[in-house]
């Protein structure tokens, strides 16, 4: 297991330098001068455009730019956003309050996707059945910028049982409502593909020859059904994780979350490459240790599984 977990870190290393490396070629590549950006299209004269292009290493060619961008990453130094703050210091503002987003989005996806997942495949082709299937249909069908207004709308103004935005502080109880919204979608996906193995683990041998042997209803679904159904389940939450974080875009404006989406959005606007480059690296580093852990958990839900 240790020297998995050590191959799977070593292949940390070429993912960040190609991801960072492409998201840091197509920023340069994006049409609009950053400098014009910086000074809110008001002119400025030639020696100040020179030292703000100097200052960033704006005047430099693209590889070197990347290769300066990876000399400072060396010494943690990930450089400074066009405010002149550091943007390890806005990462380190930002992140944890999209991680919290996240986690949040991820249990309520995981627990209730798995829950109604299980009961509809264990009832397939009843009334819970075929109403799960009808709405998580609908809730895959429905773009998450309108369920983010119309939960904001009715659960935040009209029923007020939440706030419909979120305050500078982003406790987690103001996030359960944007984590409903990020998480929705997914808890979608989670209910049918929880549905799916369910109806096809349950007509397995194993499981005819647990209940020959008189095991009760129960076990028989928890230990021997549950059990193997959750591999795929877990494959796709590890993943998702990277993702909500990714995709946090779209919730953190609608609830005004002062997380790494609105960091991100305000940066590409801004054409604020390090910025960019930060957070993009960051999230590559969330999807490499959320699919480690996702590994190390099919030897616990597959006993099979063993690595060398």
């Amino acid at each position: 297991m240790l020297s998995f977990t050590l191959k799977r870190i070593a292949q940390l290393i070429p993912v960040f330098i190609g991801a960072t490396l492409l998201v840091y070629f197509l920023v340069f590549a994006t049409p609009g001068d950053p400098i014009t950006a910086l000074s809110g299209g008001k002119p400025m004269t030639p020696a100040t455009e020179a030292a703000l292009r100097a200052q960033y290493n704006l005047d430099q060619p693209f590889w070197i730019q990347y290769g300066l961008y990876l000399k400072n990453l060396v010494t943690f130094d990930l450089g400074t956003s066009f405010s002149g703050q550091p943007v390890a210091d806005l990462l380190a503002r930002a992140f944890p309050v999209t991680a919290r987003l996240a986690i949040l989005a991820l249990l309520i996806e995981g627990v209730f996707g798995i829950i109604f997942g299980v009961i509809a495949g264990m009832r397939k082709g009843k009334l819970f059945d075929s109403t799960i299937l009808v709405a998580s249909l609908i809730v895959i069908a429905v773009p998450t910028f309108v369920l983010g207004f119309v939960l904001q709308f009715v659960i935040g103004v009209k029923l007020g049982w939440a706030k419909p935005t979120v305050s500078g502080a982003a406790t987690w109880g103001e996030l359960v409502l944007p984590a409903m919204v990020l998480g929705l979608v997914s808890l979608a996906y989670v209910i049918r593909l929880t549905r799916t193995s369910i109806i096809e683990n349950k007509s397995a041998d194993y499981v005819r020859t647990a209940t020959a042997k008189g095991l009760s209803r129960n076990r028989v679904v928890r230990v021997h059904i549950l059990r193997n159904s959750l591999i795929p389940v877990v494959t796709f939450l590890g993943a998702d994780l990277g993702s909500l974080m990714g995709g946090a875009i779209v919730t953190e404006g609608i609830f005004n979350v002062p997380g790494v989406g609105n960091l991100l959005y305000k940066a590409i606007l801004k054409g604020e490459t390090p910025t960019v480059v930060a957070v993009v690296g960051v999230l590559v580093i969330v999807f490499v240790v959320a699919n480690l852990i996702v590994d190390m958990l099919y030897a616990l839900l597959d006993p099979r599984i063993r690595y060398a």
